[in-house]
């Protein structure tokens, strides 16, 4: 602000020559000169920078004294004003570009979702939407505590939600609310079964009757905990079946692919097209191709006018980009990938860990199998 305001009163850089500097100094102290960057040269030379407008004043000064002064730099000034006379245009073009980002400022331009997993970022920007804020939403308008109470009612997944607004920026953050765990009643009798066959390793029954021991050799579907048993009074209890049942289990998955297969590549420099969106109007600016989409592939690239962070405007450039797909090659099935794919997807599968593993690969009639068979330990009680 101070370098804008030097340009427009102007400053001068000036060299002053003569006896008794100190005496010089305190007279323009006196005038209510202003001075800086004030430093010599030598024993009878000083160097100044003041204002353009006191030019007059010191050369006054410096005739008193017997002071000769030197003009060693103008900067700004009538120089600058000057400059801006000859170019009404640009400086009445510059004001009513400052007015219009003042005015676009009072508008929301620019949403952005915070803290939205489970719930569609969709469906809450339609329900702010439909509360008022939206791009291009007076933003006086906006009640931050009214949209909160309207979207919380009409989106009972959310605990909590705010909007901050900063310029024609809001930002919305907003915490969902967590599923309550659903409660076991002491009363209602359940029981666990076997997941998977296997061979018991170890059996923890925390709550209930355990039906099996280690060693056992169970099958899918068999009862391995049960909820009721009888009391000494020869009364049925019942009660929820807690616990885990360890088994060792086998596994056997196999996946196929081609050996060798087409890979579409697209070439480079694909045909585009810009437009311009203003608001939520767009006008397109270069035409494009009209090839239809199985021929090509589209990559649109949106430019906000505005500073991340600061300011934004309505104004938007998109530059879509089509890549025709044409050339092929021949692509190879990896062995190494597919084992990969096979494990994570087995470590995934369990509730335990893989104790020992095998593959097996095969080809046959342009075909790649590769095979896992694994001994797992894992616990295989589930209720039902």
């Amino acid at each position: 602000m101070v370098d804008i305001w030097k340009e427009v009163l102007g400053t001068v850089e000036a060299e002053l020559c003569g006896p008794e500097a100190e005496a010089l100094l305190e007279r323009c102290r006196a005038a209510g000169l202003q001075l800086w960057k004030v430093r010599p040269v030598d024993k009878c030379t000083l160097r100044i920078t003041l204002w353009q407008r006191d030019r007059t004043a010191l050369e006054q000064i410096c005739a008193a004294q017997g002071f000769t002064m030197k003009v060693l730099n103008l900067r700004g000034g009538s120089r600058t004003r000057a400059f801006l006379r000859r170019r009404k245009g640009l400086l009445l073009g510059l004001l009513l570009a400052l007015s219009l980002l003042a005015a676009s400022s009072l508008f929301v331009w620019q949403l952005e979702v915070i803290g939205c997993d489970r719930v569609s970022a969709g469906r809450l920007l339609r329900t702010l939407a439909a509360c008022g804020v939206e791009p291009g939403a007076f933003r006086p308008a906006i009640d931050p505590e009214l949209v909160r109470s309207r979207v919380l009612a009409e989106l009972p997944e959310l605990e909590w939600l705010t909007v901050n607004i900063s310029g024609s920026r809001a930002t919305i953050l907003v915490r969902e609310r967590e599923a309550r765990p659903e409660l076991l009643s002491e009363r209602s009798p359940a029981a666990l079964y076997a997941s998977r066959a296997g061979i018991v390793r170890k059996v923890t029954a925390l709550s209930g009757w355990s039906l099996v021991e280690p060693g056992d050799a169970v099958l899918e579907g068999d009862l391995l905990i049960k909820g009721e048993h009888e009391s000494l009074a020869g009364s049925i209890r019942q009660e929820p079946a807690l616990g885990e049942v360890q088994a060792e289990t086998w596994y056997e998955i196999t996946s196929v692919c081609p050996l060798e297969m087409l890979q579409i590549r697209e070439k480079e420099g694909g045909k585009g097209s810009a437009s311009l969106q203003i608001g939520k109007n767009r006008r397109i600016l270069w035409p494009s191709s009209r090839k239809g989409l199985d021929e090509c592939d589209k990559i649109v690239h949106e430019y906000t006018l505005g500073i991340d962070g600061l300011f934004s405007t309505p104004l938007r450039l998109v530059w879509a980009v089509r890549h025709t797909r044409t050339e092929t090659e021949l692509f190879a099935a990896r062995e190494e990938e597919m084992k990969a794919a096979l494990l994570r997807g087995l470590e995934e599968r369990i509730d335990g860990e893989i104790l020992d593993q095998a593959f097996f690969v095969g080809r046959s009639e342009g075909l790649l199998a590769v095979t896992l068979r694994a001994r797992c330990l894992e616990n295989i009680a589930r209720a039902e």
